[in-house]
């Protein structure tokens, strides 16, 4: 059912890279018909490494398939009209530019509303479109680093590099909620709106329980002993004895005690809020290295401890049956 939510609905994406395709790739799921424009040569994510077989970027196609591609040169007449025939008849525009740039193209939410009052206009870019906002250029790096995110994600105490675009897919995340928000408000006042979505604020978002501490006078850091840091030995990751790892996550102890059990080492479970959970890490780290990650993930298959293997990008792509791996 949901897959046909958005039947009849026409989105037209003006964006590249990640944030806007990721948000109207959710719309498009949703059965949304999804116009993308292109500058000539194209969104350069066609192209961004690694290619696959054929040429193409897997992440380009994973962000974009099923949508109607159209070139439009922006810089030229033609290409401002037919952009503007398009808005004309849309239910939603996603800018993906920085704040100001279609404005100056007179494409901005200004224009495209005053010719199509229904037209739901998202403004996805860095630091906001509201005056005083930064116009500044900013990747996802950026973004996580200002929202608090890297402090609190570190290895051997620096600050540890994401291995996915957080902010970027946040952000998107944001704007298909906030469309379907507008939508669902056309529906019963018959209005459009201009939605901002910072890519600032999308990365902020993931960190506002941490906010929440701060702003009752907590320290806060990644060294500060907090539950999900890895400074408990209930909630950590361990190395295997084939240099693969074990996630666990047994924070309550209901569910530290069936772990001390599958390891066979129950003397561990009264010493779940152990002061010295230094030492207890040391102890459960030298149990779950005796055995390789197959092992332990054919011991924790059927043990509701929240223990899980850390897959590969390769092994989760293919599926929840990839948590049984071969034994080496």
């Amino acid at each position: 059912m949901i897959k046909q939510a958005l039947a009849g609905i026409h989105v037209v994406e003006v964006a590249m890279y990640i944030p806007g395709p990721a948000c109207t790739q959710i719309l498009a799921g949703m059965g949304a018909r999804v116009t993308k424009v292109e500058r000539p040569g194209g969104d350069p994510m066609r192209s961004m490494q690694p290619l696959d077989a054929a040429g193409q970027s897997p992440q380009f196609v994973a962000l974009n398939c099923g949508k109607q591609s159209v070139t439009l040169d922006l810089k030229s007449a033609a290409g401002v009209a037919a952009l503007r025939d398009l808005a004309r008849g849309a239910d939603v525009l996603v800018d993906g530019f920085r704040p100001g740039v279609l404005d100056r193209l007179g494409l901005g939410a200004a224009a495209l509303r005053a010719e199509n009052p229904q037209l739901i206009y998202c403004a996805i870019s860095g630091f906001g479109a509201a005056p005083g906002d930064s116009g500044m250029a900013g990747h996802d790096l950026n973004f996580v680093a200002l929202s608090g995110f890297l402090a609190m994600t570190t290895a051997a105490g620096e600050p540890a590099m994401p291995g996915a675009q957080l902010a970027d897919l946040t952000s998107g995340l944001a704007a298909a909620t906030a469309i379907l928000a507008a939508l669902h408000a056309r529906e019963r006042t018959g209005a459009g709106a201009f939605l901002d979505v910072p890519m600032d604020a999308a990365a902020r978002w993931l960190m506002e329980p941490w906010y929440a501490v701060a702003q009752a006078g907590i320290a806060v850091s990644a060294e500060e002993g907090h539950a999900i840091s890895g400074n408990l030995a209930c909630y950590r990751v361990y190395p295997a004895a084939d240099g693969r790892h074990l996630a666990v996550a047994a924070l309550e102890r209901h569910f530290w005690d069936r772990f001390c059990a599958a390891i066979d080492r129950p003397d561990l479970a009264p010493r779940h809020a152990d002061p010295d959970q230094p030492a207890l890490i040391v102890e459960v780290a030298a149990v779950i290295a005796r055995r390789p990650l197959a092992e332990w993930s054919a011991t924790f298959a059927d043990v509701d401890a929240c223990v899980t293997p850390v897959l590969t990008v390769a092994e989760a792509a293919r599926g929840p049956a990839s948590v049984e791996l071969p034994v080496r």
